[in-house]
Order: structure tokens, then C-alpha cells, then sequence
């Protein structure tokens, strides 16, 4: 009978020897690796994570950061620019209350003896050779003439001199001369504009005064007419005298006279003779008496009688 020896058993193969790490805790301890995103490890990107950038990584910058790189140098400079010609037109603080109370108070020192004014508004200026500042003032119009009284614009780096003169402007439009006065938008603001031969001038007006610079135009209107009215009475006189009265005489109508000689002697036409006596045609008899005019600075004939004023029947 035979026996069965069993096989010896096989060596373990050995596995796979653990390896020490070089840096970092002992074998025996746990290290904690950190964690990262998905697809931040791998070179897939991902819908919500930008790929990482290889090298050193920018800092993040703040919003204002970003603003001040963006900017240019030839944006800083429009800026200084703009605030430059901001600060050149704007007026400083308190120039427009000021230039109005030197403006009244020359105003009535402007004023003649028997002149009163009938309408006034406070106004203000903008002309090229002030680098388009403004200037403050009152217009006024007087019995007599449109009067306005300003002040030069205020600088923002000269102050006056509080112990010299006030700087003030005058201007005066005499009712004589022809111009007008009509209050209209001036670049999309409320003003009024004075037309005259030489050109037109034009004020700005604020808030509150288009009820006063209404009458000022009204009064100007009317004394314009008025004016008108006077200049054409005056030139109608100038071309057209009124005649001196009629004189007329009785002339006693001799032989060989007709009406025709008659009219020779006195200056006058036969038809004027026909219609002071009524003539139906130039049948005349001796003897008749006859109305003529006299002429000015004619000697009557001796058969005329002395000048007597008739009426032409």
C-alpha cells in the first residue's frame, strides 16, 4: 500500500518593503496631506477653477489698485485740465452777493437828477476776454436810458484790495439811439439780449427775475416807440412846413384884361381864379370885381384893393 507524502508548503513571497520617507514624520507617525481641488492635481481643467499657472503666482490686487494702473498718464493730466477750467469758471463763495451790493450802490450814484428807474433784475456775464468767468450786475431801465452796473469776475488767487476803489463796469443805452431789449434762451438759459447797431450785448438771468427783466422789456419797448413817434413828427416838420395863411385881394377887372392876364399879375394859374369866383367858363366884363391871392411878397397893382384874409368858398 502505497502513502501519500503532501507537497512542502511553498516560501511567502516577500511583498513590497515600506519606504522611509526622507523628510517628514517617522514611519510610525500619520501625514496629513492637504487637499486640493478638483482638477487642480491633474491637467484637466475644470468648469469652476482656473487651470493653475506654473512659476510664482501674482498677487491679487484691490479694485482701486487696478482703477490707478488702468489709468494713463495722458488721463491724469485731462483730469488736472478739467478741474483747472472748473476752478477758472466757477466763482468763488460770496462774489455774487458782493458784486450785487457795489452794483446798487453805483447804480444810484449813476443815477441823474429827475431820472427813476422803472424796472430792475439782478444779471450776470460771460464775455471772451474774462476767459468766459462770470461777472454779476444789475440792469436797469430808467425814464431815460438802460443802465447796467456790474463788477468784473473775482479771481480764485487775487483778492481786491479792500482799501482801494471797487472795479465796476457801466453801460448806458440811451433812448435816443434805436435798440432793443428782448428776453430769450441764451445756450439753453434764460437771459436777455440788448440788439444795438454796434452788435448786440447779452446777459444771463437767474432764477426769480424773468418777471423783472418782462418789464424791463416792456418799458423799453414803449420808449422805443414813443421815440419813434417823436423822430417821425420831427422829420414830417423838417420836410413839410405848414404853409403861411392865404391872402387874397379884390382886383377890379379893366379893358383888354382876361382871365389868363390875370393870373400872370398875380403868380397864380387860371384855375385857381375860375374856382375863387366861381367862373363857369374865362367870359369876363369890365368893371367886374374879382377875388385873387396875393403873393407873398408881391406889390399889389394900383387897381387892387387893400388885403383882406377870405375864405376859398
Amino acid at each position: 500500500m502505497t502513502s501519500s507524502v503532501p507537497p512542502p508548503p511553498s516560501p511567502p513571497t516577500p511583498g513590497p518593503r515600506p519606504r522611509t520617507p526622507l523628510v517628514g514624520p517617522p514611519p510610525t507617525q500619520t501625514m496629513e496631506l492637504p487637499t486640493f481641488a478638483p482638477g487642480e492635481l491633474l491637467d484637466v481643467p475644470s468648469a469652476d477653477i482656473a487651470p493653475p499657472t506654473r512659476g510664482i503666482r501674482p498677487r491679487q490686487r484691490t479694485r482701486l489698485q487696478r482703477i490707478l494702473i488702468g489709468l494713463s498718464s495722458g488721463t491724469v493730466l485731462l483730469l488736472v485740465a478739467g478741474v483747472l477750467v472748473l476752478a477758472t469758471l466757477l466763482s468763488p463763495v460770496g462774489a455774487r452777493r458782493a458784486a450785487r451790493g457795489i452794483a446798487e450802490q453805483e447804480l444810484k450814484a449813476e443815477l441823474e437828477s429827475g431820472e427813476h428807474i422803472l424796472g430792475q433784475a439782478y444779471v450776470s456775464q460771460r464775455n471772451w476776454w474774462d476767459n468766459f468767468r462770470e461777472s454779476f450786475g444789475v440792469l436797469a431801465a430808467t425814464d431815460r436810458r438802460l443802465l447796467f452796473v456790474g463788477a468784473p469776475p473775482a479771481s480764485w488767487l487775487r483778492n481786491p484790495d479792500p482799501d482801494g476803489p471797487p472795479e465796476l463796469r457801466v453801460q448806458s443805452l440811451s433812448f435816443d439811439a434805436p435798440f432793443t431789449a428782448q428776453a430769450r434762451r441764451v445756450l439753453g438759459f434764460p437771459g436777455v439780449v440788448v440788439q444795438t447797431t454796434s452788435g448786440d450785448i447779452t446777459f444771463l438771468v437767474p432764477r426769480g427775475e424773468t418777471k423783472a427783466v418782462r418789464e424791463i422789456e416792456r418799458v423799453v419797448e414803449r420808449a422805443q416807440i414813443a421815440q419813434s413817434q417823436a423822430t417821425q413828427q420831427e422829420q414830417i416838420g423838417r420836410i413839410a412846413p405848414p404853409p403861411p395863411p392865404q391872402v387874397y385881394i379884390t382886383h377890379i377887372v379893366h379893358g383888354g384884361e382876361s382871365v389868363t392876364s390875370i393870373a400872370r399879375t398875380y403868380h397864380t394859374t387860371p384855375d385857381v381864379i375860375r374856382q375863387l369866383n366861381r367862373l363857369p367858363t374865362d367870359r369876363i366884363r369890365i368893371g367886374q370885381r374879382l377875388r385873387v391871392p396875393q403873393a407873398p411878397n408881391a406889390t399889389a397893382p394900383p387897381n387892387a384893393n387893400a388885403p383882406q384874409p377870405a375864405n376859398i368858398p
